[in-house]
């Protein structure tokens, strides 16, 4: 179905359009207004169960207006901020590292349970992910505790990232995924997220890795390639929080060589006005194949059929 889905919107790009859920084009146009429950009949409700209307629009050939490298460039004089070097060297080089709580980033290292492979529990057809069988063993994953979420909520919901995300976004932000990865030291080649590639994100998701040890050239750092091909490698300290554009810079976490690297992965996406900050947890799955209209995908049991590769059900 999503095969079908990118044809269908990549034939119709060719000729010039795009075509857009009716509400999502509403919502965009300030046009939409959630109905609250108790006012809404059992003849709208069963009309509301109904599928949704498409629209045709025409599409200009440019670059998305919320694809980061084409964001209007932000001001610092006409902006004050506290992380105004953070938005500008994010806007040039497409990615940026800002400190945060040391302490807490080392209390979680240790509190955090990372217990589970890389095995996908949470596949789902309408969620960008990895395979249902796990596809290396030199990564560990586990679900964030309700303690680390109401961290990260209060992080993320402060003035300074606020006014990071709509400097570089456009528009204030939310989490589409939050997972915990440890990768021990190993000799094998790095595959994966270890190795060079690039995200296929929809425009205006970007990318974080929030470190919860010191991480040098010892314990797997974060490397990209900028525009001319040139390689970089980014280390880092406990807390510290790495932000990139995973779609503009092809990049990997490389390979630990020495050091267990220990960090919270996250996903960024734009949210709507009036929408509330929210942190969502959908294990190995990457983003929704549609951002404004997201239904959380639930866990499956894990059972032999995980190694086989074979989903028991998508939801």
């Amino acid at each position: 179905m999503r095969r079908l889905k990118i044809g269908v919107n990549q034939a119709l790009g060719a000729v010039g359009y795009q075509l857009v859920r009716t509400d999502t084009l509403g919502r965009f146009n300030g046009f939409f207004e959630p109905v609250p429950s108790s006012t809404v009949s059992p003849d709208s409700r069963s009309a509301a169960m109904q599928p949704r209307r498409l629209t045709l629009l025409p599409a200009a050939n440019t670059a998305p207006a919320m694809c980061t490298a084409h964001a209007p460039k932000f001001d610092p004089q006409k902006t004050p901020s506290q992380l105004a070097d953070k938005i500008v060297e994010f806007q040039q080089n497409g990615v940026t590292v800002i400190s945060t709580n040391p302490e807490k980033a080392a209390t979680f290292r240790e509190t955090e349970s990372f217990d589970r492979d890389v095995s996908n529990r949470h596949s789902a057809w309408d969620w960008a992910g990895n395979s249902v069988a796990p596809y290396t063993t030199d990564l560990l994953t586990g679900i964030p505790s309700p303690a680390l979420l109401d961290y990260l909520h209060g992080l993320f919901s402060g003035g300074d990232f606020d006014s990071f995300f709509r400097s570089v976004l456009g528009c204030p932000a939310k989490v589409a995924n939050v997972r915990l990865v440890r990768s021990p030291p190993h000799e094998t080649d790095g595959v994966g997220p270890q190795e060079w590639h690039s995200d296929g994100c929809p425009s205006g998701v970007i990318r974080g890795v929030l470190y919860l040890c010191d991480v040098d050239k010892q314990t797997g750092p974060f490397q990209y390639r900028d525009s001319a091909g040139k390689e970089h490698t980014v280390l880092g300290k406990t807390g510290d929080l790495l932000v990139f554009d995973a779609t503009r810079l092809m990049h990997r976490g490389s390979p630990p060589s020495h050091k267990t690297r220990s960090a919270i992965d996250l996903v960024f996406m734009p949210r709507l006005p009036g929408e509330d900050m929210k942190l969502m947890v959908v294990g190995m799955n990457h983003w929704p194949a549609d951002p404004f209209f997201v239904k959380l995908p639930k866990e499956r049991a894990a059972d032999h059929n995980v190694t086989t590769g074979r989903a028991v059900s998508l939801y």
